[in-house]
């Protein structure tokens, strides 16, 4: 039907009611429309008899002879009223005001309408706080449709879900509920209205709120949100109107807003997303600095040795790791790692390994040994789904002599001058196997020697382009900054390798670790 037409067939409501004349009674009319008015009167009037209404409009006289068409008795409020329909019986002399008054007051109407949507939005739009808009919204149900409670649910996609906050909670707590399961799911998964006149004669009612709050619900009106693009972004359940009951009139006035309210909600959903994204990054931003200080500082007083450490994550926290470790009989302890994956994961697995060789180390001299039961543990933990590749040395300052196990790391590099030695591997990553043989190999570190330990974020650094820096191009860079002071050492790589990235986020963690053992 077009909307002309269909408004015109609608009846008006009249508030407040016009008082008007019923033969010699007094009366009042509640609606008007162009077949008829009804009127509210304390006393029954007969179906079919004649009757005659006057009142006044806009200061002109309006009388025109009816016909009952039914006399409805309201006891609702303990009083004999009586809401009687009347048909009008037109005349040439009476029509054209009637219908000039239906006129009027279907422009007035649509003007309220129109103040009424515009009102509403600003209120629906004026937080995009989940608890203000549920009140907004409420707000706005309950003085245009006159609705005890209500519920609106938000469309967890992701989760397959319908969540809501209960009113006035301050702590944040949520009622979930499956997509399909109960009234609301129901409509959430369905996008259709429902409509219940008696809540507790549908099955697929859950009295158990009712049940533990007290509150009886009698109707109920459950209807969809969607957006412009028709997607399902939320359910508004109401319950109870306290005058008459949901109708046709509720689910066009919800439509109508159903836009304004839709873009609210996907307002609040992207503001929580704001708000957990924020928090997130601070608890991120805490455990880079936890992990910062978890790198320890190089030790300045080993005899005759000069060292230097640098640990860059490319998120906020990684899966780097490099430790010195003084032991009892004067040996230290130098320790490269890099934890397969990034971020999180990595960094809880790297936080776990440090405590653990930090406990173990000084009381297990076998450094094979002591690497098969890091590799146990670390197994036992992640089931091979996370391994580490491991460089664990000990270096004997007077001697420059350095035992070592390199669990399939990037090889470490001593240098002096033109030479370079590299460290290869002598078994495989920790974690990887559950029982995984590691063999000890050792190396000396000449006086004016360079050890220079690194992660693989040094070598696959990629540019722009996406070249790899490559390990050619590592052992020529590392073997150039091996003359430099030791300080300088990392600042010199570090710096070399970030402009070869011409400002490429980096793809992965980057450590260096530098022992230079002096000229004796």
């Amino acid at each position: 039907m077009p909307e002309q037409e269909r408004r015109s067939a609608e009846r008006i409501v009249l508030s407040p009611p016009v008082e008007a004349r019923l033969q010699d009674r007094l009366v009042r009319i509640l609606d008007i429309g162009p077949m008829g008015i009804r009127v509210e009167n304390t006393e029954a009037l007969p179906v079919h008899s004649q009757q005659r209404v006057t009142f006044r409009w806009n200061g002109d006289e309006i009388a025109v002879d009816c016909l009952v068409a039914r006399c409805d008795a309201d006891r609702s409020d303990g009083l004999n009223i009586f809401h009687t329909g009347l048909e009008f019986r037109l005349s040439a002399a009476t029509e054209a005001p009637v219908r000039k008054m239906i006129a009027a007051l279907h422009d007035r109407e649509e003007i309220d309408h129109l103040k009424t949507l515009v009102e509403a939005s600003k209120l629906i739009n004026s937080s995009i706080e989940p608890d203000a808009l549920f009140g907004s919204i409420l707000s706005v149900a309950r003085k245009e449709l006159g609705v005890e409670r209500g519920t609106l649910y938000f469309v967890d996609d992701k989760k397959g879900e319908i969540w809501a906050k209960i009113a006035g909670d301050l702590e944040g707590r949520q009622i979930r509920l499956p997509i399909g399961k109960g009234i609301a799911g129901s409509v959430a998964a369905t996008g259709e209205p429902v409509l219940l006149h008696d809540a507790y004669a549908d099955p697929r009612f859950d009295r158990s709120l009712d049940q533990s709050s007290g509150y009886r619900t009698r109707s109920m009106l459950t209807v969809p949100i969607k957006n412009r693009s028709g997607r399902i972004v939320g359910v508004l359940q109401l319950l109870n109107k306290r005058r008459g009951s949901f109708g046709e009139a509720d689910l066009r006035f919800l439509d109508s807003i159903s836009d304004h309210m839709a873009i609210a909600m996907e307002n609040a959903t992207l503001h929580l997303e704001l708000l957990e994204k924020q928090r997130m990054e601070r608890e991120l931003q805490l455990g880079r600095e936890i992990q910062g200080r978890l790198m320890p500082m190089p030790p300045s007083d080993v005899r005759d040795t000069e060292l230097a450490a640098t640990n860059l994550p490319c998120f906020e926290v990684g899966g780097d790791y490099y430790d010195f470790l003084e032991l009892p009989d004067g040996d230290l302890a130098v320790v490269i790692a890099d934890v397969s994956g990034k971020g999180v994961a990595a960094a809880l697995i790297m936080s776990s390994m440090q405590a653990a060789l930090r406990v173990a180390a000084p009381m297990e001299s076998d450094l094979a040994m002591l690497m098969a039961r890091l590799n146990a543990l670390l197994y036992r933990s992640t089931k091979g789904r996370k391994y580490v590749t491991t460089f664990l040395g000990r270096y004997t300052p007077t001697t420059g002599e350095l035992r070592f196990v390199n669990a399939g790391h990037n090889p470490p590099m001593i240098i002096l001058g033109t030479d370079c030695q590299r460290l290869q591997s002598t078994g495989k990553p920790i974690g990887l196997l559950p029982d995984c043989p590691f063999t000890e190999d050792n190396a000396m570190i000449p006086p004016g020697g360079t050890l220079i330990l690194y992660t693989d974020g040094l070598n696959e650094a990629e540019n722009p382009q996406e070249e790899e820096f490559g390990m050619q191009r590592l052992q020529g860079l590392l073997c150039d900054a091996a003359r430099l002071p030791t300080p300088e050492v990392v600042s010199h790589v570090l710096t070399t390798i970030t402009s070869f990235e011409e400002g490429a986020h980096p793809t992965d963690d980057k450590t260096i670790v530098v022992l230079r053992r002096s000229n004796i």
